[in-house]
């Protein structure tokens, strides 16, 4: 895989399938650095159940045009999102596709689009971003971009500029990673890094890897290997542990559904949840017609509270429930 056949669809494809392999092997050191928002020891399986379904769509759909196949990778990864990390993957994967929508293959421009319209997406996902997290790491990375595309002496279509864009990025992930430490005060003096930035910085390199015609040696043989291997389970360690929220009710809950809103009552909902519970993302999972179908988590006190603001509005179906103990999602 070289060249132009590695920025096209099937590229793509290979992509989501390295990414959820990749986040499988590293599955349990990624949980046992899981510490926020709430340390329940699930980052890992999360990412790597989400990217998995988007891998599995990609196989499916025999598109050549990137933004739809992505797009439709992206639905599927919201669909079948688990936790707080897995529904911002999704919702980035759902962000990058749509700059793509008449594209078939990628080049540096249009990557440093498909970022900054993910970190709109993250962003606006996000009742109350936090610096340190997956939204640091899509911010930085879209800035960066930005950034290199505007200074670059490569042509705008290389695949050259491509390969080197996306080098760029991986470095400035693996600097933004490690700057997490110290950002979330939970990780402050524990020599640990943001679970959830450093899952999506693997899934970065695995496109690097990719449109280079790489294979990818797998995350402990990456710089940012280090931080898989820690000090201890990250529910041993009392300082890395939140101390505000519905997270600190040891009968707390991680709930997620869909439901068909339209904007207004959209916004309602936002605002009610924040008002009982913390961790509250919110985005459109096809974003046609009057009343667009949500994905919807939230940390709570009950899955009831959550239900209650909910069915004010309309109806919620997928719905999942977890303990925010470890071993549930987040």
């Amino acid at each position: 895989m070289a060249g132009r056949t590695a920025t096209g669809a099937e590229a793509l494809r290979d992509w989501l399938s390295t990414a959820a392999a990749a986040l499988e092997e590293v599955r349990e050191p990624l949980d046992a650095l899981n510490v926020f928002p709430v340390a329940d020891a699930d980052t890992g399986g999360n990412l790597a159940a989400t990217v998995r379904a988007g891998a599995d769509a990609a196989r499916l759909v025999g598109t050549s045009l990137l933004g739809e196949l992505l797009g439709i990778c992206a639905q599927h990864c919201l669909e079948e999102a688990r936790g707080n990390s897995g529904t911002l993957l999704a919702v980035m994967l759902a962000g990058m596709a749509e700059p793509l929508t008449d594209a078939k293959r990628l080049s540096a421009p249009e990557l440093a689009a498909a970022l900054d319209h993910a970190r709109v997406r993250v962003t606006s996902a996000l009742n109350d971003p936090v610096e340190g997290t997956i939204w640091t790491l899509v911010r930085t990375v879209a800035e960066a971009s930005e950034e290199w595309v505007a200074r670059s002496t490569e042509e705008p279509g290389s695949h050259r500029g491509l390969v080197a864009l996306l080098e760029h990025l991986v470095q400035e992930g693996c600097r933004t990673v490690a700057a997490s430490g110290e950002q979330l005060e939970v990780l402050r003096g524990t020599g640990r890094v943001d679970a959830g930035a450093l899952g999506v910085l693997i899934v970065l390199d695995c496109l690097s890897h990719t449109v280079a015609g790489k294979a990818y040696p797998g995350a402990p043989e990456r710089p940012y290997g280090r931080w898989l291997t820690t000090p201890e389970p990250a529910d041993r360690n009392p300082s890395a542990h939140p101390s505000r929220g519905p997270a600190t009710d040891p009968d707390a809950v991680e709930f997620m559904c869909t439901i068909a809103l339209d904007p207004l009552a959209a916004a309602t909902v936002r605002h009610e949840l924040t008002g009982i519970g913390d961790s509250v993302i919110m985005t459109a999972i096809d974003p046609t017609g009057p009343r667009m179908r949500w994905k919807v988590h939230v940390h709570v006190g009950t899955a009831a509270e959550a239900m209650a603001v909910l069915t004010r509005h309309g109806r919620p179906t997928g719905i999942t429930t977890e303990t925010l103990a470890p071993g549930g999602r987040s």
